[in-house]
């Protein structure tokens, strides 16, 4: 069973004086979990506001949303709308800059689980991946372009539509690795809020214990560096060593098995601090 980390800190429960009106995609792929946010921001004391997105670019109205009032955006069609809404655009923890894996090997330097990880172009790596030649590829950028994974050759050109993500586009190369166990750790201003197993052998798995281990190197990370006031830092096992994956924007993270109310008090008490 999941465990929190001993060296969390208890936050006081009193609820902050301005309540977070939380900006919630209703239609984000997982009823369970969105019922579940909202039942944490409510017990809260915060405030929920869903929405539903469709494929437009705009944001509908939200009738009950005060102008002056905290906020924060909780669903993946908020990273890409939100900033266009001034009204929003606080509520999102995200800075395209601070988002890629670049960046995270120049603020975790030495701590990323890919020893040999290097930038080419996808031009670069098709090249590459010739004759059966296998390797591990994602986006530099946190981007849907297309999901990190194991490629050859015709593997990638399928997976990045056929040519239609374009052949200068940077992308991570590595060499395969059998990932044992993963895990996600919540911070809020440099500290660990919450955290869960989300993989375990390759299989989806948020019931597993997080070792101490894995928590003393998150421990250690973001205070090191962090790409965004409020995010998640997803680290990984193999039979060697545990190391950074990514950091995810916590606007469109899920939660797995950490404790939602936790994390919705602690990020609720950030934003209505006004820090």
């Amino acid at each position: 069973m999941w465990r929190e980390p001993s060296r969390y800190t208890e936050r006081t429960r009193s609820t902050a004086m301005i309540p977070v009106h939380w900006i919630v995609q209703e239609n984000q792929g997982n009823f369970a979990e969105v019922s579940r946010l909202v039942s944490a921001i409510e017990s809260e004391g915060q405030i929920p506001h869903l929405v539903h997105l469709t494929k437009s670019h705009d944001i509908p109205p939200i009738p009950d949303l005060p102008d002056e009032a905290p906020a924060v955006c909780h669903g993946p069609g908020f990273v890409t709308r939100a900033p266009r809404y001034p009204r929003l655009k606080s509520g999102l923890f995200f800075d395209h800059k601070a988002f890629c894996w670049q960046a995270f090997s120049r603020g975790w330097a030495g701590a990323m689980l890919s020893k040999d990880a290097r930038v080419a172009t996808l031009s670069e790596t098709l090249d590459l991946l010739r004759n059966g030649v296998s390797a591990f590829v994602r986006p530099d950028a946190d981007s849907k372009l297309f999901d990190g994974g194991v490629y050859d050759g015709a593997g990638l050109v399928t997976a990045t539509n056929n040519g239609t993500v374009f052949s200068d586009t940077p992308v991570i190369v590595a060499s395969p690795l059998a990932i044992e166990a993963e895990w996600r750790f919540f911070v809020v201003n440099r500290e660990i809020v919450g955290c869960s197993e989300y993989r375990c052998g390759g299989r989806p798995s948020s019931g597993g214990t997080v070792p101490q281990s894995a928590i003393d190197l998150a421990t250690e990370l973001v205070l090191r560096w962090s790409p965004a006031p409020i995010y998640c830092l997803d680290l990984a096992a193999t039979d060697e060593r545990i190391g950074v994956v990514e950091a995810n924007c916590f606007n469109a993270s899920r939660f797995y098995g950490a404790a939602v109310e936790r994390i919705v008090r602690s990020v609720s008490e950030y934003v209505s601090s006004g820090r």
